[in-house]
């Protein structure tokens, strides 16, 4: 039976309930339901006593359910854990993923929660069962991304998941569910973060020249020509291009700028400028970055002309487009 504010005297007579020291000088007050004053009593008598118990445990819960932002209460449930022998215990494991995903619902950006979920699992000593548990996380996160797709402590959550898991399947399935969710919206920043992150299996190896940085061009490049105005799949295209350059002599990156140029202004021609925006700045922001790279005379004017326009068109970052013309014409 789950513990209940009623029970409290009960179970804890052996302990008198400390209340919460707010000052002879308060300026404000915090008018605590009766429920959630006795239950933190009892648990600031807990900690007094520093008792890591059965019954202390079944507090955490009943305090959670109160207030699940308190972090000093998940840290001691995780003391009690501990103490208690049940951080490898696939029940007890299966009780607390549970009791976070029952508080995250209404609290899905509570970091809290999230940090318990992972902490349970770096406690886990059996690889097979660890890699079981990430795969459920995978399934879990995702319901919760379906829900907010920018939401932070979700996407900080999964990457570490995957970096757990660290195998092919697991980064082959993630830049496809990547690619669902920028299908489903084309703006989601944090889906494409979290490709780059995917296609870079955690930041640990670099686009190949041959397939991997050509396929991640040519995907942004086909997110872009379905939504010019978008700044993302174009930071993503410069940045993966960017990558290719210490991986390629000179004439080869040229060559590989001037192609991704010619499908820029292919793009250009058929923008369809929404009424009152006027010519993109996202594209011809990436075509300035492009133009920079081919660094010839006439590649450096077309650049400050596009910059020209961008403080005109994009006022709002006026003063860093008159920086990137000063870049330009000191090269």
């Amino acid at each position: 039976m789950p513990l209940t504010t009623i029970d409290l005297p009960t179970v804890f007579a052996d302990l008198a309930p400390i209340p919460q020291q707010d000052g002879p000088h308060a300026v404000c007050r915090i008018d605590y339901p009766p429920d959630f004053t006795l239950a933190y009593d009892y648990m600031r008598a807990l900690w007094k006593a520093d008792e890591r118990s059965r019954r202390a445990l079944d507090l955490t819960t009943l305090c959670l359910e109160l207030n699940p932002a308190n972090y000093t209460v998940w840290h001691f449930r995780r003391l009690c854990l501990e103490a208690l022998n049940l951080r490898n215990d696939q029940t007890q494991i299966g009780v607390d993923l549970a009791l976070a995903a029952d508080l995250g619902g209404s609290n899905p950006k509570n970091y809290q929660i999230w940090y318990h979920r992972r902490a349970l699992l770096e406690k886990l000593d059996n690889p097979k069962i660890l890699r079981d548990y990430c795969h459920q996380e995978l399934s879990y996160i995702a319901s919760v991304i379906v829900k907010d797709g920018k939401n932070y402590h979700a996407w900080s959550h999964r990457q570490w998941i995957l970096r757990t898991l660290n195998d092919d399947t697991a980064w082959t399935d993630e830049v496809l569910y990547t690619e669902y969710l920028i299908d489903e919206d084309l703006r989601n920043n944090s889906a494409w973060n979290g490709r780059w992150f995917a296609v870079h299996r955690g930041q640990k190896e670099l686009l190949s020249v041959e397939t991997d940085g050509p396929a991640q061009a040519d995907y942004a490049i086909k997110i872009a020509r379905l939504d010019p105005y978008n700044e993302s799949p174009w930071r993503f295209l410069i940045a993966v291009l960017n990558e290719q350059r210490p991986q390629l002599s000179h004439d080869q990156f040229i060559e590989l700028v001037e192609s991704y140029l010619g499908r820029i202004l292919e793009i250009q021609e058929n923008v369809v400028e929404p009424s009152g925006k006027g010519p993109c700045p996202n594209l011809l922001s990436a075509q300035v970055d492009l133009l920079e790279w081919m660094s010839d005379g006439s590649s450096k004017t077309k650049a400050l002309d596009y910059l020209e326009e961008l403080k005109t068109h994009d006022p709002i970052r006026k003063r860093y487009w008159a920086m990137r013309q000063q870049q330009i014409q000191a090269l």
